[in-house]
């Protein structure tokens, strides 16, 4: 861990007295968690890219039967809507939007 951050003694010695002075079941849920959070740091992204991966195809499969052209309609109001806003923030990109 050497791009982890030194510690100061005092929080860790904070943090030790009160994990020692917990239950045993509750000693392994903090294990656990901790376990969790080290996964998190290993690959932070990887359970939320999977989440959307899993929503985007679940509306592609509701959307299978939508005509092109619809989608293509909605997409523009959409963009449109995301440009509008985007204008308003003044982050708008400049140029148009050429086609699908």
């Amino acid at each position: 861990m050497a791009d982890t951050p030194v510690l100061s003694q005092d929080l860790v010695r904070r943090a030790v007295i009160e994990v020692a002075q917990l239950p045993e079941n509750e000693l392994l849920v903090v294990l656990e968690f901790i376990n969790d959070l080290k996964k998190q740091r290993e690959r932070p992204h990887r359970e939320s890219a999977k989440q959307l991966v899993a929503l985007a195809k679940q509306r592609a499969a509701e959307m299978g039967d939508v005509p092109r052209a619809e989608m293509a309609a909605r997409l523009i109001k959409v963009m449109d809507e995301i440009r509008a806003e985007a204008i308003a923030k003044g982050t708008a990109i400049e140029g148009e939007w050429e086609g699908d």
